[in-house]
């Protein structure tokens, strides 16, 4: 089996339940408007899969009417849609994914929550996932720790994680939570490792593993996305895009 092209969209940090998103203080409290923003792009760019690396939710606090309204519209995503968890809902005791297991249960998305990592092969075979659930936002949680090696080059090998990229392992990370160094990129050998947590667009590609932070839809300086092309012939290749959320609310 060899190859083919696909088309990702990575996108991260939508704190569905804020108060407000950065000042549009329009939106209610259960609206999922930047979700709808990211449904759209995905569509416009036909992608394959939709990656969502962390902090979905704001808090665990939640009601379930969010939570129902928001997996209503990942269900809705073209292709497949993956699903991590991230410090503002970290996958613990009290996980709202826990407390509406029903509602994540029966969504078709692709949701991350073993703790010491998981794999799936998602589109028949040709796309590898491995990301590991965060139960707490501490010095103990290495994202990227733990990796299985890549499983051949007949598919393509993503790594989700959600953490802090401090750059150079000579970096002094103490006290820090959730780090994530060059090192660590690099030793996944993937093809492409999705990152969630920074919310501004960011390449932290190392030794030869192409790396980013996708921004988030409602971030600074402007919602923000990233489609990635995994091509056989011209390897993986990134574009950021602009993600359009509605300044009136959904509900």
């Amino acid at each position: 089996m060899s190859r083919r092209p696909l088309r990702l969209l990575h996108t991260s940090d939508v704190h569905l339940g804020s108060h407000g998103y950065h000042g549009a203080a329009t939106h209610h409290r259960h609206c999922v408007c930047p979700l709808l923003a990211i449904d759209a792009l995905a569509r416009e760019h036909n992608v394959d899969a939709v990656l969502v690396m962390g902090d979905l939710f704001d808090h665990a606090r939640v009601d379930e009417t969010l939570v129902t309204r928001a997996f209503g519209v990942l269900d809705r995503f073209p292709g497949v849609t993956v699903l991590m968890v991230g410090n503002h809902d970290v996958h613990d005791d009290t996980s709202l994914y826990r407390r509406f297991g029903h509602v994540v249960s029966a969504s078709d998305s692709v949701f991350f929550e073993e703790l010491h990592g998981s794999t799936s092969e998602l589109l028949e075979g040709q796309l590898v996932l491995w990301g590991k659930a965060m139960d707490e936002h501490s010095a103990r949680y290495r994202p990227l720790h733990g990796v299985p090696a890549h499983p051949g080059d007949d598919v393509w090998y993503v790594v989700l994680g959600h953490g802090l990229h401090i750059g150079d392992d000579s970096v002094d990370g103490a006290g820090r939570s959730s780090l994530i160094t060059a090192a660590d990129i690099a030793g996944t050998a993937a093809d492409y490792v999705a990152l969630g947590h920074h919310h501004v667009l960011t390449d932290v590609s190392a030794g030869g593993v192409t790396a980013f932070y996708s921004g988030a839809p409602t971030g600074y300086p402007g919602g923000q996305a990233l489609v990635v092309d995994l091509d056989p012939e011209h390897g993986v290749r990134t574009t950021a895009v602009p993600v359009l959320v509605s300044e009136a609310c959904c509900c």
